[in-house]
């Protein structure tokens, strides 16, 4: 099956340019460039200039972590990072931060400039929507008879997990607009991620560990965090003007 494909590298998370036809690259720049714009939007209400460092230490974090490879045969895996950056610093940051590490793999050739949007769609809109929601729907449930830390730490790394799934079955429907290419694939690719899975939790997990210990402060879901004091500070700054006009 994986002889078929023109793509060598179908086990991968990040698609290259040429793969697919050209309208399907174009459609989710479309998706996606107003999707990233927003969330710049977003973080900029939100992040004041004492924590904007952060999300240049976590970019650099994502961006040296995604280079250490963990074998998944007939394959090989590394970290995607996105529900990690979410329930760190939200679900926005994340998509900024994302759309960072992936441009500049993509000067690097791996991925592609054309097919940046494709690949910002699948780890960084949904990675982000995704692993953040489902890690807090669990965190919450967790938290009514843990300790909030522990809480984090596997509602994290289980949404990691679910997070890594949902995108490959979704990259693999992508990837069925290659001419040729037989839905058994979706299953295929679907199947292997559900390995590599298993690493990006636990790798999730260690790197949320030390954050717990060292900083828990940018640690989004937990009480008293500075991210997460400045998500619920966004929404009254935009309530506020509202409440000013009808005066």
């Amino acid at each position: 099956m994986f002889a078929s494909l023109k793509w060598k590298g179908a086990r991968k998370m990040h698609v290259p340019d040429g793969v697919l036809p050209f309208w399907v690259y174009i459609l989710f720049i479309a998706i996606s460039l107003p999707m990233l714009g927003f969330a710049i939007r977003n973080v900029n209400k939100r992040f004041d200039d004492r924590l904007t460092p952060y999300m240049g230490v976590l970019a650099a974090v994502i961006f040296a972590a995604q280079f250490v490879n963990f074998p998944v045969p007939p394959s090989s895996g590394h970290l995607v990072g996105t529900t990690l950056l979410a329930v760190l610093l939200g679900p926005w940051a994340a998509m900024v931060i994302m759309a960072l590490v992936l441009f500049v793999q993509a000067l690097y050739g791996d991925g592609g400039l054309l097919a940046f949007g494709l690949n910002f769609f699948n780890m960084g809109i949904l990675g982000a929507i995704f692993g953040w929601g489902i890690a807090m729907v669990i965190f919450k449930g967790l938290a009514r008879f843990q300790d909030e830390k522990i809480s984090v730490l596997v509602a994290t790394s289980i949404s990691a997990f679910i997070t890594t799934v949902a995108t490959a079955f979704v990259l693999g429907l992508e990837l069925l607009a290659i001419p040729g290419l037989s839905f058994d694939f979706v299953y295929i690719i679907t199947g292997i991620h559900g390995l590599i899975a298993v690493g990006e939790a636990i790798l999730t997990f260690v790197i949320l560990l030390y954050f717990v210990k060292a900083s828990p402060k940018m640690i989004s879901f937990l009480k008293g965090s500075d991210t997460g004091k400045a998500l619920r500070r966004s929404k009254k700054l935009e309530i506020e003007p509202t409440l000013e006009e009808g005066i």
